[in-house]
């Protein structure tokens, strides 16, 4: 697909932080995604589950909703799989 010039020049103004934000959020909506397609369920389906109405699980799978760590696991808990992984990395000491 061909990037419109304006867009490409406007999103090189973005601040690389809120950038960052964005990306992740995605990532976020993409492994939902992927998880409702593994176990053949619906965005309906997560909505019931977590007591939501569907109407508001779409706003989040639009990939701009600021999951908080509480709708994150909750999320998990639903869906009975893990969203994000968190690495932790030992410090060398010299």
């Amino acid at each position: 697909m061909r990037r419109s010039s304006i867009l490409e020049n406007r999103r090189k103004q973005v601040n690389p932080e809120i950038r960052e934000a964005v990306d992740l959020s995605f990532q976020i909506v993409d492994r939902i995604h992927e998880i409702l397609t593994e176990k053949g369920l619906k965005q309906k389906d997560l909505a019931m589950l977590l007591g939501k109405k569907e109407a508001e699980i779409s706003k989040w799978m639009r990939g701009t909703h600021n999951f908080t760590i509480d709708t994150l696991v909750a999320i998990e808990h639903a869906l009975q799989a893990p969203i994000l992984q968190v690495i932790h990395q030992e410090e060398v000491v010299a």
